[in-house]
């Protein structure tokens, strides 16, 4: 929930606080739903905040994230997309779901050495789907990579060896 800052102080650190605990309830979750693909594959990666439907992560590239020219490699931004996409959902749904879609853009490259800032929302959440967006910038600002990402948010129907 937004609630205006304009208010008085009390209110702002009150917001402040409820998102600290979103954050701090997510990286719980996380903790304890995932398989540690993130804390294996991305150790450097930072939730910096959470808000419901809207989480911010940073991250430097390092030298083990890079490709051949010494940029961020693409499976690497792909990987992202999927996990901070997933986490956007997961702050408002409570769930992971499953992936069914996901589109990704590279825009301009990441070097190794430079610290990029992931934005990731869940712009809708139904009965059965969530879809969800993630942006990656650079220190400047500018816009490096942009993805969409969809999932199936119901119980998986799993098949009963007979």
């Amino acid at each position: 929930a937004v609630v205006s800052t304009q208010s008085t102080g009390n209110v702002k650190l009150f917001i402040e606080f409820q998102e600290m605990s979103l954050t701090r309830a997510l990286i719980r979750q996380i903790n304890k739903t995932s398989d540690g693909f993130w804390k294996k594959t991305m150790p450097h990666l930072k939730l910096t905040e959470a808000t419901s439907g809207t989480v911010k992560f940073r991250m430097m590239v390092e030298k083990s994230d890079g490709n051949v020219y010494g940029t961020m490699h693409g499976g690497l931004g792909a990987s992202l997309v999927d996990v901070c996409s997933s986490v956007a959902i997961l702050s408002k749904c409570e769930t992971w779901g499953i992936s069914t879609d996901m589109q990704i853009s590279y825009l301009k490259g990441a070097p190794v050495g430079e610290q990029i800032d992931i934005v990731a929302k869940c712009d809708r959440a139904g009965k059965t789907l969530a879809f969800s967006s993630c942006f990656i910038y650079n220190e400047k600002g500018d816009l490096l990579l942009k993805g969409q990402h969809t999932k199936f948010m119901g119980t998986p129907h799993v098949q009963l060896d007979n």
